[in-house]
């Protein structure tokens, strides 16, 4: 091996064709749920040294923490700290956003609780959610933040608000019944109510997560284990996923997941 070989240098690699992605995003990919065979990329990726930021991440952040700073800014002026003025500091800082705060929202895991609690919190940072933004309260936070992250249970919660083109909690609970996420209220072993979106009877939902598993095992693209995470995950994704079918095509497939 030679010495240039242990450089580490920016990890680069071809996204397919954008068609494609879309494709088998949707849940009426060509496999559903079933692994496919596709093709590497032509350049092969690379380890990036993780002594900084990558390239990309460097130019969202140009574009993000403008957006930070009004927010921050009403957040402060809400909070009223003694002996702070609000608007010289921002003001001084406007042009430099990296002498600002840089704010980053984390959610525990811990199954459904931390669903839960998670939920909870983010109504509370979100303005979004009604009286938020009143004397001594914590909304604005989500809005003045850059990063949001989350692990386990919270993953869930964040993952299915990101994935439902970043709603609210709020939104979620006001409709209800209708919602088409989160209703909660019947185990994973029963399915999802038969009321609103959702129209599957216990029968049928259990069918659903049978034949959509066996997918997987039986796929064109060779033999593949399962087990019950598979079911177990087919069951969430009717509770946190925006679909009447639990969408077995989007956002579960490994193939949707950006390259670059």
């Amino acid at each position: 091996m030679t010495a240039s070989a242990l450089v580490p240098r920016e990890a680069r690699v071809v996204p397919p064709n954008g068609l494609d992605i879309l494709k088998r995003a949707s849940p009426q990919a060509p496999n559903g749920y079933a692994p496919a065979e596709v093709n590497c990329p032509s350049t092969r990726p690379s380890i990036r040294s993780a002594d900084k930021l990558s390239q990309q991440e460097t130019e969202w952040l140009q574009k993000r923490r403008p957006n930070t700073i009004d927010p921050m800014r009403e957040f402060l002026e809400r909070v009223n700290i003694e002996g702070f003025d609000v608007g010289q500091y921002i003001n001084n800082h406007r042009d430099n956003t990296t002498a600002l705060p840089n704010i980053a929202i984390s959610f525990s895991g811990g199954g459904y609780r931390a669903l839960l609690n998670g939920a909870g919190a983010l109504a509370a940072f979100d303005s979004r959610t009604t009286n938020s933004t009143s004397a001594g309260h914590l909304g604005g936070i989500l809005q003045a933040s850059t990063y949001v992250s989350a692990l386990s249970g919270g993953g869930w919660m964040i993952g299915s608000i990101y994935a439902n083109n970043f709603t609210s909690v709020e939104a979620i609970i006001n409709k209800g019944e209708d919602s088409a996420i989160w209703q909660f209220q019947n185990s994973l072993f029963k399915g999802p109510p038969t009321k609103g979106i959702q129209l599957l009877s216990t029968a049928q939902y259990y069918d659903n997560l049978v034949s959509t598993v066996k997918e997987k095992s039986d796929s064109p693209a060779g033999d593949f284990n399962t087990s019950i995470t598979d079911v177990y995950g087919r069951g969430l994704s009717f509770q946190l996923i925006n679909a009447s079918d639990g969408a077995p095509g989007m956002f579960t497939t490994i193939s949707f997941i950006p390259t670059n």
